[in-house]
Protein backbone atom coordinates (compact mmCIF):
# COMPACT_ATOMS: atom_id res chain seq x y z
CA UNK A 1 0.00 0.00 0.00
CA UNK A 2 1.79 3.17 -1.01
CA UNK A 3 1.60 6.33 1.48
CA UNK A 4 -0.62 9.25 0.98
CA UNK A 5 0.81 12.18 1.40
CA UNK A 6 -0.72 14.60 -1.04
CA UNK A 7 2.57 16.47 -1.39
CA UNK A 8 2.96 17.50 -5.17
CA UNK A 9 5.37 16.92 -7.42
CA UNK A 10 6.81 17.70 -10.70
CA UNK A 11 9.65 15.73 -12.87
CA UNK A 12 12.08 16.99 -14.37
CA UNK A 13 13.97 15.26 -17.33
CA UNK A 14 16.99 16.10 -19.76
CA UNK A 15 19.28 14.55 -21.66
CA UNK A 16 22.12 15.93 -23.83
CA UNK A 17 22.52 13.90 -26.65
CA UNK A 18 19.90 14.51 -29.49
CA UNK A 19 20.35 11.25 -31.13
CA UNK A 20 18.93 9.16 -28.09
CA UNK A 21 16.37 11.77 -27.29
CA UNK A 22 14.81 11.79 -30.81
CA UNK A 23 14.41 8.19 -30.18
CA UNK A 24 12.73 8.82 -26.60
CA UNK A 25 14.08 6.57 -24.72
CA UNK A 26 16.44 7.70 -22.46
CA UNK A 27 13.54 10.34 -21.38
CA UNK A 28 11.05 7.77 -21.65
CA UNK A 29 12.93 6.00 -19.08
CA UNK A 30 13.98 8.72 -17.00
CA UNK A 31 10.42 9.84 -16.38
CA UNK A 32 8.76 6.39 -15.91
CA UNK A 33 11.69 6.09 -12.81
CA UNK A 34 10.43 9.31 -11.75
CA UNK A 35 7.22 8.30 -11.78
CA UNK A 36 7.47 5.26 -9.85
CA UNK A 37 9.31 6.75 -6.94
CA UNK A 38 6.57 9.47 -6.84
CA UNK A 39 4.06 6.71 -6.67
CA UNK A 40 5.96 4.79 -3.76
CA UNK A 41 6.52 8.10 -1.94
CA UNK A 42 2.84 8.91 -2.83
CA UNK A 43 3.52 12.44 -4.35
CA UNK A 44 0.86 13.81 -7.09
CA UNK A 45 2.82 14.44 -10.39
CA UNK A 46 1.69 17.85 -11.22
CA UNK A 47 3.60 18.93 -14.05
CA UNK A 48 6.68 16.78 -16.22
CA UNK A 49 9.54 19.13 -17.63
CA UNK A 50 11.97 17.90 -19.88
CA UNK A 51 15.04 19.06 -21.83
CA UNK A 52 16.54 17.43 -24.94
CA UNK A 53 19.40 17.94 -26.92
CA UNK A 54 20.56 20.17 -23.61
CA UNK A 55 24.01 19.97 -21.88
CA UNK A 56 24.00 19.30 -18.63
CA UNK A 57 26.37 22.14 -18.26
CA UNK A 58 23.81 25.03 -19.23
CA UNK A 59 21.89 26.76 -16.59
CA UNK A 60 19.74 28.36 -19.27
CA UNK A 61 17.10 25.43 -20.93
CA UNK A 62 13.71 25.70 -21.98
CA UNK A 63 12.29 22.86 -19.54
CA UNK A 64 14.10 24.12 -16.07
CA UNK A 65 13.00 27.80 -16.91
CA UNK A 66 9.05 26.47 -17.20
CA UNK A 67 10.01 24.37 -14.20
CA UNK A 68 11.25 27.19 -12.20
CA UNK A 69 7.61 29.95 -13.54
CA UNK A 70 5.96 26.86 -12.56
CA UNK A 71 7.25 26.29 -9.00
CA UNK A 72 7.20 30.23 -8.52
CA UNK A 73 3.43 30.14 -9.64
CA UNK A 74 2.39 27.39 -7.55
CA UNK A 75 3.94 29.29 -4.35
CA UNK A 76 5.89 28.96 -1.27
CA UNK A 77 3.13 28.14 0.69
CA UNK A 78 2.91 24.64 -1.71
CA UNK A 79 6.45 23.61 -1.55
CA UNK A 80 6.43 20.97 -4.59
CA UNK A 81 8.85 18.18 -4.56
CA UNK A 82 11.42 17.98 -7.34
CA UNK A 83 11.91 14.51 -8.69
CA UNK A 84 14.97 13.77 -10.63
CA UNK A 85 16.55 10.35 -12.41
CA UNK A 86 19.91 11.62 -11.01
CA UNK A 87 22.11 14.47 -9.79
CA UNK A 88 23.76 14.30 -13.52
CA UNK A 89 20.33 14.76 -15.56
CA UNK A 90 19.94 18.06 -13.24
CA UNK A 91 23.63 19.23 -14.24
CA UNK A 92 26.91 18.35 -15.28
CA UNK A 93 29.62 19.79 -13.09
CA UNK A 94 29.64 20.99 -9.55
CA UNK A 95 29.04 25.00 -10.39
CA UNK A 96 25.91 24.25 -12.07
CA UNK A 97 24.55 21.75 -9.75
CA UNK A 98 24.50 23.93 -7.52
CA UNK A 99 23.03 27.07 -9.20
CA UNK A 100 19.95 24.91 -10.42
CA UNK A 101 19.60 23.77 -6.76
CA UNK A 102 19.81 26.73 -5.34
CA UNK A 103 17.09 27.97 -7.72
CA UNK A 104 14.63 25.45 -7.47
CA UNK A 105 14.88 25.43 -3.56
CA UNK A 106 14.67 30.02 -3.99
CA UNK A 107 11.60 28.86 -6.59
CA UNK A 108 9.74 26.05 -3.37
CA UNK A 109 10.99 23.40 -4.81
CA UNK A 110 12.74 20.34 -2.87
CA UNK A 111 14.67 18.08 -5.25
CA UNK A 112 14.40 14.23 -4.55
CA UNK A 113 16.03 10.88 -6.62
CA UNK A 114 15.77 7.59 -6.95
CA UNK A 115 18.75 7.83 -7.52
CA UNK A 116 20.10 8.95 -3.72
CA UNK A 117 18.94 10.60 -1.25
CA UNK A 118 19.26 13.95 -1.31
CA UNK A 119 18.99 15.93 2.16
CA UNK A 120 20.15 19.15 4.00
CA UNK A 121 22.58 17.02 6.33
CA UNK A 122 25.96 18.06 5.84
CA UNK A 123 27.15 14.28 4.48
CA UNK A 124 24.34 14.76 2.06
CA UNK A 125 25.75 17.45 0.42
CA UNK A 126 29.17 16.39 0.49
CA UNK A 127 28.11 13.08 -1.62
CA UNK A 128 25.97 15.16 -4.09
CA UNK A 129 29.30 17.64 -4.29
CA UNK A 130 31.24 14.73 -5.15
CA UNK A 131 28.54 13.40 -7.91
CA UNK A 132 28.07 16.42 -9.27
CA UNK A 133 32.06 17.05 -9.57
CA UNK A 134 33.30 14.15 -11.03
CA UNK A 135 30.07 14.04 -13.15
CA UNK A 136 31.86 15.92 -16.40
CA UNK A 137 34.15 12.65 -16.09
CA UNK A 138 31.11 10.12 -16.41
CA UNK A 139 29.44 10.50 -19.32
Amino acid sequence: MRPETNIPAVIYCRVANTTISNKGDALVYQEARCREYAARKGYAVAEVFRDAGVSGTAVDRPGMRAMLVFLKEHGPQNEHVVVIDDTNRLARGLETYVRLRTEIAAAGGKLESPSIELRDAPESRLVESVLASTSLFLR
